[in-house]
């Protein structure tokens, strides 16, 4: 299944960056975000084999795929050719029910940006990029139909409107929780 995405509304992106308590996955600001992490996350189903397409620069998301056999991918973009502002993400994947990533690859990072291991949860990895017109992102894999919850910050607010997936064979656009668990189907 191959789904075409197009952003087209500039959107309003703020540069601030976040820290972390130790270890809940939880955001620390010096003042109250937008909208607070959800101390329950939903849960929503992602299809094997979904595919987005992203045009780059020309609208904010944060995009996930899952291939069967446990292989994920996580991408980011901007609408940077309509604002001339980058954004900057901040993305935490944890592995749910036991689970472990592991193969993770970076892809298209520059060198100010990183993907590596959550240093208060040695189970989770946190993305930081600063992307622009290009997309950025990472890859991993995971035990085989193993959930994963997924913690988005765009600048200091939390990434519900931005999360794209295809689940249930549809597009999904925004995210009723931060953070979301994504639960692969048919695996």
């Amino acid at each position: 299944m191959r789904t075409h995405l197009l952003l087209g509304a500039p959107l309003l992106l703020f540069a601030v960056g976040c820290s972390y308590d130790n270890g809940s996955v939880r955001r620390i600001y010096a003042s109250e975000p937008s909208c607070a992490s959800s101390s329950t996350p939903a849960e929503a189903t992602i299809d094997v084999g979904g595919k987005l397409e992203v045009d780059s620069g020309q609208g904010a998301g944060l995009f996930v795929e899952y291939d069967s056999g446990g292989h994920w991918q996580l991408r980011t973009s901007c609408d940077t050719l309509k604002t001339n502002a980058s954004c900057a993400w901040d993305v935490i994947v944890t592995p749910e029910d036991g689970s472990s990533i592991l193969n993770v690859t970076a892809s298209n990072l520059e060198p100010e940006d990183s993907v590596s291991l959550y240093p208060e949860d040695q189970k989770s990895y946190r993305l930081l990029a600063s992307t622009s017109s290009d997309i950025d992102g990472f890859s991993f894999d995971s035990n085989p139909g193993a959930a994963v919850m997924v913690d988005a910050y765009l600048g200091d607010t939390c990434a519900l409107p931005y999360f794209f997936w295809v689940g249930d064979g549809g597009l999904h656009s925004g995210s009723p929780t931060n953070p979301l668990v994504l639960v692969p189907s048919g695996d």
